[in-house]
C-alpha cells in the first residue's frame, strides 16, 4: 500500500470517525435539547401550578373579605333598621291610650307586687288614676313614659318599671324577627311586577 493510498485510507478513516463522532453529538444534542424542553415543560407545569394555587389562594382570600363585608354590611343594616323600627314602635305607643285605658292601667298597676312603694312615676295625665291604685305614695310626673308605671321602694334599691315603653324593650327581641320578616317581604313584593 502506497503512502496515498494509506493517506486515503486514513482519511476515509476519519471523515467515518468524524461523521460518528458528529452523529453522537447530535444525537447528543438532540437528547439535550429535550431533556432541556421536558425539564422547562415541568418548571411551566409546576409554574403555573403554584401560580394557580397563588392565584386560588388569593381569591379565597377576596372572597371571604367580600362575604365577611357583606355580613358586616347586612348586619349594620339590619341593625339600622331594627332601630328605625323600634323608634317607629315607640312613637305608636300613645295610641294605646284610648277609651280603654283606665283599665289597661289598672291591670298595669295589679301586676306588681303588692310591697310598700314610696314612689311611682306616671304619665302626666295618669296621676289621678296613680293615687287611685297608690294611695299614700308619692306620685311624680314623667312625661318620658307614654303608659304604666314606674315603682320604687327603699330609697331606689326596688324598682319595678312596668310602662309601655319597658314592655315593648322586653318584648322586642321577640317581635323584631316577625317584623323584619314582613319588611323584607313588602319590599320584595313592591320590587317585583304587579300582576294584572
Amino acid at each position: 500500500m502506497g503512502c496515498e493510498e494509506l493517506i486515503g485510507a486514513l482519511r476515509r478513516s476519519a471523515d467515518e470517525k468524524i461523521r460518528l463522532i458528529w452523529k453522537e453529538a447530535e444525537e447528543e444534542a438532540g437528547k439535550i435539547r429535550e431533556e432541556a424542553r421536558r425539564k422547562i415543560s415541568e418548571l411551566l407545569e409546576d409554574y403555573m401550578k403554584t401560580q394557580s394555587s397563588a392565584a386560588r389562594t388569593e381569591a379565597e382570600k377576596i372572597f371571604s373579605a367580600a362575604a365577611n363585608k357583606a355580613r358586616m354590611t347586612s348586619l349594620s343594616s339590619q341593625k339600622i333598621l331594627s332601630d328605625r323600627v323600634f323608634l317607629l314602635a315607640l312613637s305608636c305607643l300613645p295610641l294605646l291610650r284610648n277609651e280603654r285605658y283606665g283599665d289597661v292601667f289598672s291591670d298595669i298597676a295589679r301586676e306588681l307586687p303588692r310591697f310598700p312603694w314610696q314612689r311611682v312615676r306616671v304619665n302626666p295625665d295618669d296621676r289621678h288614676l296613680a293615687k287611685e291604685y297608690f294611695p299614700g305614695v308619692e306620685i311624680l310626673a314623667d312625661e318620658n313614659i307614654v303608659g304604666g308605671v314606674d315603682a320604687m321602694a327603699e330609697a331606689g334599691k326596688i324598682r319595678v318599671i312596668n310602662t309601655f315603653e319597658k314592655r315593648l324593650e322586653r318584648a322586642w327581641v321577640d317581635i323584631l324577627p316577625g317584623l323584619i320578616k314582613d319588611i323584607y317581604r313588602e319590599v320584595s313584593d313592591e320590587g317585583s311586577p304587579s300582576e294584572s
